[in-house]
């Protein structure tokens, strides 16, 4: 460089080091797998539970299988001698594995602005796919089954061939899955739903194992399973198999808990919330990152937005579907109202937030003269098109 050339100072965002990315597996047709969805346009919270869920799978840690554990126990002598028939079995129908497998977080429909710029520097250290690239499926399979969702899993050539759990995070219902929906009717083991919205339904009869707690976030929910699991060493097949957080996981955990609970101070917070932060935080999660990707507060202004819309807010159930409105006036434009929407989705429990803030603004003319013209900024956030919950 000339010396009297000007030199631009870059600034290296937070990030999390001496990390590796997740070891390669068989990706082979037809070889068994799971995989972890987050509801559509991802925020931290499901993002993290479901980077936490994978990873429990990915050890073989079932939780719906934990009052069946010893008699299961039991029974690993006769499945052991039965393999050889089992798998010969499963060569004519579907192929069903348990145990440890490898496990694939799919975001079906994008991520938040804050969780794309998250991923834009840690992606490559969690099991992250695309529907595409999926063991086995192609953009040809995905365009075929929007339409004709009957494949025969038995088939050889199938995709879903493999296909052995899916889990929802954050979610339960079918909608806020996306285009991932069409891998429900294929998972051989069933679909599990983890969510801490208790008077939420749902509309997936694939569902067989249902883990919904009152807290604040799933996040914490999924460390808390990290934690005992870890405490626990179970085995799996002969091997002892302990639980350890990589950093970049114990900060993605960390930042799901802050989202969701407003950096624990939303009403909806609890002591388990606070508990499994401080878990996370034990676990080697990066203060640096978490400063830097954690929502900021917000301001005065947003604050006032959002008490008046909590206040004045009308709410109303179709279908079981609870779509919120409010109608708000301001002196003037005020910015980051998709920020305040979504608190007030956060905190009013609805499925669908509308809220709309009109001002009047001052606007000049060529003779000088001035008028003033009425402008509304609003914003939607819903739960079967946004990043929350």
């Amino acid at each position: 460089i000339h010396p009297s050339s000007t030199i631009a100072t870059i600034t290296i965002p937070a990030a999390i080091m001496e990390e590796q990315p997740p070891p390669s597996v068989n990706e082979k047709r037809g070889e068994p797998y799971n995989v972890v969805c987050t509801h559509i346009t991802a925020d931290f919270d499901t993002l993290a539970s479901a980077i936490g869920l994978a990873k429990l799978w990915t050890l073989g840690i079932y939780h719906e299988h934990e009052e069946e554990k010893d008699e299961d126990d039991d029974n690993v002598k006769e499945a052991d001698e039965n393999k050889d028939e089992d798998d010969d079995e499963d060569t004519r129908g579907k192929r069903i594995v348990d145990g440890p497998l490898p496990t694939y977080v799919v975001l079906p429909r994008g991520a938040h602005p804050d969780v794309q710029r998250f991923l834009s520097l840690h992606k490559h250290l969690f099991p992250i796919r695309s529907l595409k690239s999926l063991p086995g499926f192609s953009d040809a399979d995905l365009k075929n089954n929007h339409h004709h969702n009957d494949h025969d899993d038995r088939n050889p050539q199938s995709p879903y061939r493999g296909l052995q759990r899916v889990g929802l995070v954050d979610a339960q219902r079918r909608d806020r899955l996306g285009p991932a929906e069409i891998l429900l009717p294929h998972a051989k083991k069933g679909v599990t739903i983890v969510d801490h919205h208790v008077d939420a339904e749902s509309d997936i009869p694939e569902a067989v194992n249902y883990i919904v707690e009152p807290v604040g976030s799933v996040s914490t929910m999924i460390a808390e399973r990290l934690r005992n699991a870890g405490n626990a060493r179970r085995k799996h097949g002969g091997f002892e198999t302990k639980v350890e957080l990589t950093e970049a996981e114990a900060t993605l955990l960390a930042l799901g808990i802050h989202s969701d609970t407003g950096s624990l101070v939303y009403d909806s917070t609890t002591a388990k919330d606070a508990t499994m932060l401080g878990w996370a935080m034990e676990m080697g999660a990066s203060q640096a990152a978490i400063a830097e990707h954690a929502k900021p507060s917000l301001s005065d202004e947003q604050q006032t937005v959002l008490t008046q819309a909590l206040i004045n807010v009308n709410s109303t159930t179709i279908r079981g579907v609870t779509i919120s409105t409010v109608l708000l006036s301001a002196d003037g434009f005020i910015s980051g109202l998709a920020a305040v929407t979504k608190d007030a989705l956060d905190l009013s429990s609805s499925d669908i937030f509308l809220l709309a803030v009109c001002y009047e603004a001052t606007r000049g003319n060529r003779g000088g003269g001035g008028g003033k013209k009425g402008k509304t900024n609003g914003n939607k956030h819903g739960n079967n098109n946004n990043n929350n919950n």
